[in-house]
């Protein structure tokens, strides 16, 4: 009889220990199910532990990663580079030789009487520079051909274009801004005179250069193709003569 009642006394210790054990693991088990119910984690998470792209080493595993200690890049090289201001203009490297001195030409430009302002004007492509391109051409020496920078293209076929000083005129052929060229040329007499010749734009968006220029010279060289002959532009330069007393005749 003793051995029966300390079998059941431990019967029923046994079995209340196992069923809280058995009840714990369930109660962990909803607490693991309610815990996946409720979604993402809010758990805050810094910048800098964020992951948004894979590293080099998971992309290509085989690949070598060298770290330099030290910088490539010389001392005397800036590591931002400075800003370069453009230059739009064609200067000279060489001046051109000139059959009279610069002394004397400026000496007669101190003599109003040997001095004219003549505005070349006329049409767009009518001939304005090329004009001046031949009478630059009779004056001047420039050395052989192709050492001059504007000798380059100067081959008979194509125009000199030496009014056109500006980077943008060149590749455009069209002159952008009134330009002055003096020139020491003598006279059906033998007198020597200053011109100063003005090559204004034919382009009706610069008609602007050509009114300037009209206000401060003596006359006007009209230029008229001989193909094309009178356009729009040559008529309305023809008003600037006619409408603004710019010749003044000059005591010789």
């Amino acid at each position: 009889m003793p051995s029966i009642l300390t079998c059941v006394k431990d019967f029923h210790v046994v079995l209340p220990r196992s069923g809280l054990a058995h009840g714990h693991d369930a109660e962990e088990d909803l607490m693991e199910e309610d815990k996946d119910d409720e979604g993402p984690s809010q758990a805050v998470i810094l910048h800098e532990d964020k992951k948004y792209y894979p590293d080099a080493e998971e992309v290509y595993p085989e690949a070598e990663t060298t770290v330099q200690d030290e910088d490539t890049q010389p001392l005397e090289q800036p590591i931002i580079a400075p800003v370069r201001t453009k230059n739009f203009d064609c200067v000279e490297k060489k001046t051109p030789v000139n059959p009279y001195s610069h002394v004397y030409l400026h000496q007669l430009s101190g003599n109003p009487a040997l001095v004219r302002n003549i505005c070349v004007a006329g049409h767009l492509h009518h001939g304005k520079t090329s004009l001046l391109d031949v009478l630059v051409r009779q004056t001047h020496t420039f050395g052989k051909l192709q050492e001059h920078e504007f000798e380059r293209k100067w081959d008979g076929c194509e125009d000199l274009r030496y009014m056109d000083s500006r980077v943008d005129e060149q590749k455009r052929k069209i002159t952008i801004k009134s330009l002055p060229l003096s020139l020491l040329m003598p006279s059906s007499g033998g007198k020597s005179y200053a011109l100063n010749f003005i090559d204004t734009p034919g382009h009706v968006n610069f008609i602007d250069e050509v009114a300037a220029s009209v206000a401060i010279a003596d006359g006007m060289l009209l230029v008229v193709d001989a193909v094309e002959g009178v356009m729009l532009n040559t008529v309305r330069r023809y008003f600037f003569i006619s409408g603004c007393d710019i010749w003044h005749p000059r005591s010789e």
